[in-house]
Order: C-alpha cells, then sequence, then structure tokens
C-alpha cells in the first residue's frame, strides 16, 4: 500500500508520514533515548559487525548496553527479532525497543542506523551521542539516484552529535571530513589516529597492532578479513571516546567470535570449504572475494543474485567483481520480488567479461538448485563454494510474495544429501 502511495505522492511527502510516526512514537513512549548514550552506525557494509564489535567493547568493561542490528535486537540476555528485510525497523518498534532497553537498566545503545532511515525521519528524536561511519560505497542509487545524495543521507547521522568516527581510508571521508563533529579518524596507515598496522590474516581470524593516540596493543579478532580490521578499529574509537581500557578492548573483540550470516563456515563432513555471507554490493562481494581468492588453492565458486526494484546499477558492477576473482559463478534469484529474474541476471552478467555461459558461469534461477549445483561441483579439499547475498535472512521474496527461507539451513540439506 505505501509503495502506491509513494509512487501517487512521490517519496517527500511519503517522509513526512514517517515524521508523523516518529513524532507519535517519541511522545508515547516518552522521549526514550534521551535517558541513554545513543552511538549509531552507519555505512554501505561492515554495520552489523561493527556494531557487535562496540557492544562487545563496552559490554566487557562493565558498562550497561544493548543494541540494535539487522540481525536483531538484543536487550539485556534477551533477543527480539526485528522483521523481514530490516536493519532500521519502523518508528514504533524503534522507540518501543528504546523503551525497553531503558526499562532493562541499558545505559548505553548502539544502533545500526540506514541512509533510508535518516531520510525518513524514522530516526527522528533518538538522541545520538556518537556517530560512526564504516564506508559508503554504491548502493542503494535507487532511492537516492547519485552517490552525492547516498553520502548526503549518511551525513545527517552527523548533525548535531558530540563525537563523530571517520573511516580515513574510504572515499567518503572527503565528503564528511569537515563535520564539525569529527572526533577521530581510523584506517590502516598513521595518518589516521587510530591505525593498523602489522595485520596478519587467515581464513578465520585476524590480528594487528592497534595505535591510538599514544598507545599500542596488540588485537586478535577472531573474525576474518582486512574489512574486519577496518570494523574492529571504528570500535575502539568508540572505546576510546568512552574511556573504555585497552585490556577490555583486547578481550572484549575477543569474544566476537562469529556473526550469523557473515563469512559463516558450514561443515557437515565435506572434504571443501562451504560458506555463507551476506555479500549484496559491488564492495561487499569484491572484499569477500579478493579475501578468498589467495587462500582458496582449487575452485572459488560463488552463487549469488541481485535484489529486485533495488538499485540495478550495481548489478554489473557485482558481475564484474566475480568475474575477476571467482572460476565458477553460478547467478541465480535474490528476492526478485516483481522482477523478471531472468532479466536480474542478464543485468549482472553484462558484467562477466573472462567467463563462458555453460562452462563456467552458468544461470539457474532456482535458488536451492543452484545452490545443490555449486555443491557438486567442489572437487576436494582446495576448493570453496559461497552463497553470498543472503546471509542471515529468513525469507526469500518470490515474486511479491515472501517465503521462508535460510541459505545456511538450505546448504546444510544440500551437503546431507549429497553425502548419502
Amino acid at each position: 500500500m505505501l509503495d502506491f502511495f509513494r509512487k501517487i505522492l512521490g517519496q517527500k511527502l511519503i517522509n513526512y508520514y514517517h515524521l508523523i510516526q516518529a513524532l507519535l512514537a517519541n511522545l508515547i513512549y516518552g522521549f526514550p533515548s534521551r535517558k541513554l548514550r545513543v552511538i549509531g552506525v552507519t555505512g554501505t557494509d561492515g554495520k552489523t559487525t561493527t556494531v557487535n564489535l562496540i557492544a562487545g567493547i563496552l559490554t566487557e568493561a562493565g558498562l550497561a548496553v544493548s543494541f540494535l542490528s539487522t540481525i536483531n535486537a538484543r536487550i539485556g540476555d534477551k533477543e527480539y527479532d526485528t522483521g523481514l528485510h530490516t536493519t532500521t525497523p519502523s518508528p514504533f518498534l524503534l522507540q518501543k525497543l528504546l523503551s525497553q532497553m531503558v526499562k532493562n537498566g541499558s545505559r548505553y545503545a548502539v544502533l545500526e542506523v540506514t541512509s533510508h532511515a535518516l531520510d525518513q525521519f524514522r530516526t527522528w528524536g533518538i538522541n545520538f551521542e556518537t556517530a560512526v561511519a564504516t564506508n559508503i560505497t554504491h548502493e542503494h542509487l535507487d532511492y537516492h539516484k547519485t552517490y552525492e545524495e547516498y553520502v548526503r543521507a549518511k551525513a545527517k547521522l552527523f548533525k548535531n552529535v558530540e563525537y563523530g568516527i571517520l573511516n580515513m581510508d574510504d572515499k567518503s571521508f572527503e565528503y564528511l571530513k569537515n563535520s564539525p563533529s569529527t572526533s577521530l579518524t581510523y584506517g590502516v596507515s598513521n595518518a589516521a589516529q587510530v591505525w593498523a598496522e602489522e595485520i596478519k590474516e587467515n581464513f578465520k581470524t585476524v590480528d594487528f597492532t592497534a595505535h591510538i593516540l599514544n598507545s599500542t596493543f596488540h588485537i586478535h579478532l577472531p573474525l576474518p578479513g582486512r574489512f574486519n580490521v577496518y570494523n574492529a578499529l571504528a570500535a575502539i574509537c568508540v572505546g576510546s571516546i568512552y574511556k573504555v581500557p585497552h585490556e577490555a578492548m583486547q578481550k572484549g573483540l575477543q569474544k566476537v567470535s562469529a556473526i550469523p550470516g557473515r563469512m559463516e563456515f558450514i561443515d557437515e563432513g565435506q572434504d571443501f570449504y562451504a560458506m555463507v555471507d551476506f555479500a549484496h554490493t559491488p564492495n561487499a562481494l569484491r572484499a569477500l572475494l579478493s579475501f578468498l581468492r589467495p587462500k582458496v588453492a582449487g575452485k572459488l565458486i560463488i552463487v549469488f543474485g541481485a535484489a529486485g526494484e533495488r538499485d540495478s546499477a550495481k548489478r554489473p558492477l557485482m558481475g564484474r567483481s566475480a568475474d575477476e576473482f571467482a572460476d565458477l559463478i553460478i547467478l541465480t534469484r535474490e528476492d526478485n520480488r516483481s522482477e523478471y529474474i531472468l532479466e536480474i541476471c542478464k543485468q549482472i552478467a553484462s558484467g562477466i567479461q573472462k567467463r563462458v555461459r555453460g562452462r563456467d558461469y552458468f544461470v539457474i534461477p532456482d535458488r536451492r538448485e543452484a545452490i545443490r549445483f555449486a555443491l557438486r561441483q567442489a572437487q576436494g579439499s582446495n576448493d570453496a563454494v559461497v552463497i553470498a547475498g543472503k546471509g542471515h535472512e529468513q525469507s526469500l521474496n518470490i515474486d511479491g510474495a515472501e517465503i521462508p527461507w535460510d541459505d545456511r539451513e538450505v546448504m546444510r540439506e544440500e551437503l546431507k544429501e549429497s553425502s548419502k
């Protein structure tokens, strides 16, 4: 229904509908964020992991913290489902969750915040104290139209906050660096105030030396990839602002050993690597595959698609990333909504230049069949099969209807079936 009115009235008018909702929600729940120290995390990729890492650091320091991410809301020792395909929920649910955080005794709240939520006033009334940017790359241009507008929407988080934390190595830094709230920068060179060196990666962990102001300490992160070094550095910046001891930062980061659907290994006794990841943007897919490529001696097999009724300009860019790093590409359905699945795959394939269809790249619309086919192509311990795009999500939108779906469970089922 809202989509219908959006087409008739335009997005700007619909945004005032969200603003009214946010105003009413704040009034009903008594502006709960005023009783919390709220940390907002925005960016294209890495938000969920960064939220978890920040929460891990603050919890290890003995602070009462709750958080809200794409995956769920954790308030005390309880978890709450935040809905299908949802990052920042509706204003009423958001204010309800913040109110529950206050009642639970939380003093700190870490929130994952999207550009849509900021543009649509869904976070209106939330008293953010600290804003964090992970990275801002190509995504959601169906909505924002240009990269500059996309950055401008995310920059709204940095207005009226006391502390701003920016990724100095990201393109967005040039757009955000003049924010009056900028307090700390992070990166992998000493040009940043918080930086990492001596980065040592393997398939499942990464170690590095963290430099923060005039201090140096070692970090062992049970999450792989250089991209997670950046997420950890962002969390360390937050820890520094809230005066968390370095030892608590080390222990807090080390305890975040797995994020559901983020480079999650699936092991059913097979003799090759199998993994599910949420990568659904060109930047995330490229980061994932470039990380895996030097570590996979055999075939690197990737299964992915692109969401329907969303940014179509990113589709060939994702095809290009797969073309550069993968040995075998299988394009398939991913929340096609009302779009024709073969047309989506055709647009992705326009970025594939090196592979030959029917030999080292295939189009298999049925996602289960695509996963089954990919697993059958793995020959031994040097191969890896990666299913990207859905990660933790619990549904698949097929022609506008949500059906129960979990890439991880489907992969487990297919691995068990193939072993019979």
